[in-house]
């Protein structure tokens, strides 16, 4: 493809669609930092969950034919032998016309069948008067009723939420198989772009807002983020950071040196480059039309406008789902929410629109409103609640239509 010849945005997800950047290595973390990492292999358990016999409630674990006849107006009395908390090792054994205390989630001792909650019975000193007949198996929880041993508990490719912690801790599983995350180089561009941390600002120069925003919308993908820093309007300085990145890194991300200025060195870096094929150099999106993905061997580089709005728009409209599949993660279709326009939008036709909006309670339902500023205003991200995608060919959307609303 050739320089500047800008695609389609149809055409740049179907090529990014159609490549596999999964990655197959695996490591064994620890289990208190595998939140939202995916599983590399199936998981079974080692031991029964639970792995004793336990009660649903706080009562008197007993013999369920000693009360066979127990009702209000025949009060059957039992003998407390024994008090059993949980966490305790119950001591006794429970005969007939016996009983003991067990607190929920306690231990049932042995020759118990069954449990009485309190709530029908009586305590007088160490002697239980009981008023409701029970079956056996009231109130016990058996040995492996919730996981067996040798079970599986999560399949290879399942993404860890707070639910699958639980499973994996009550088995007793410190040590988690994952897929290794998928490395990513970020780098700033420009000679007006500095750190945050210079406390003021020269005539012409601005802070560093695309490597914050960029990097943690990054780690919503699934993706180790490292960022090298800005590199000013420089051809040999850019070079050796992408040289340096690409030994380090899978997929690197520049922001800035997109256009057709004199100043953007993105494309002129990667005619130096050896073995990168320069693939796209213009999408038809608004905003962040200048985008380029180039490719080289089994590594990638995305190159986005400099504007906040429009390198954030590239990266949600183009780079969030390539990065959340490549981590098989779920898409952010997924989280998508099918919401009511609530004022004319309008859109330029001919290209693929990333609109920012904000959300707004209409009568008790949610609606969507357009934000009226420009790529240059990062207050527009501020103020939106999401965005709205407007296809290629739409001029207006139109109040009570409805569209797919995406959270940042």
């Amino acid at each position: 493809m050739k320089f500047l010849n800008t695609v389609s945005y149809k055409e740049l997800r179907n090529i990014l669609e159609n490549i596999s950047f999964n990655t197959s290595e695996e490591e064994i973390i620890s289990i208190d930092k595998s939140l939202n990492r995916v599983i590399s292999k199936d998981i079974y358990s080692k031991i029964n969950v639970p792995h004793f016999k336990k009660s649903r409630m706080d009562g008197y674990a007993v013999i369920a034919e000693d009360i066979f006849d127990a009702e209000e107006d025949n009060v059957i009395t039992l003998e407390l032998i024994e008090i059993i908390d949980a966490g305790t090792i119950p001591l006794k054994r429970i005969e007939k016309g016996k009983c003991a205390y067990v607190a929920t989630g306690a231990a049932i001792p042995e020759g118990a069948n069954a449990v009485i909650m309190v709530e029908f019975t009586i305590r007088e000193n160490n002697k239980i008067l009981i008023s409701k007949a029970i079956t056996p198996g009231t109130y016990i929880v058996n040995i492996g009723a919730d996981i067996k041993e040798k079970q599986k508990i999560c399949d290879k490719g399942h993404l860890i939420n707070i639910s699958t912690l639980g499973v994996l801790s009550s088995c007793g599983i410190e040590k988690i198989p994952v897929f290794k995350k998928i490395k990513v180089g970020l780098i700033s561009t420009g000679n007006e772009i500095v750190p945050i941390t210079r406390k003021d600002l020269n005539i012409g120069e601005i802070y560093d807002v695309n490597s914050i925003v960029l990097k943690n919308a990054m780690l919503n993908t699934g993706v180790d983020v490292k960022f090298y820093g800005i590199v000013k309007d420089n051809l040999s300085d850019l070079k050796d950071i992408i040289l340096k990145t690409l030994t380090e890194r899978d997929i690197i991300i520049v922001s800035g040196g997109t256009s057709k200025g004199e100043g953007d060195l993105g494309p002129l870096v990667l005619k130096e480059l050896q073995n990168i094929e320069l693939l796209i150099h213009g999408v038809k999106i608004k905003p962040g039309k200048p985008f380029i993905f180039a490719q080289m061997k089994n590594k990638i580089i995305f190159i986005l406008p400099g504007y906040p709005t429009s390198a954030l728009s590239c990266f949600y409209l183009i780079i969030e789902n390539f990065l959340k599949k490549a981590s098989r993660l779920p898409l952010k279709e997924k989280d998508s929410k099918r919401l009511e326009i609530g004022e004319r939008i309008y859109s330029t036709i001919g290209r693929y629109e990333f609109k920012p909006v904000l959300i707004k309670k209409i009568e008790g339902k949610k609606k969507i409103f357009p934000i009226n500023t420009g790529s240059e205003a990062i207050s527009t991200m501020y103020n939106a609640n999401g965005y709205i995608v407007i296809e290629e060919l739409e001029s207006i959307v139109e109040k009570g239509e409805f569209r797919n609303f995406y959270k940042f």
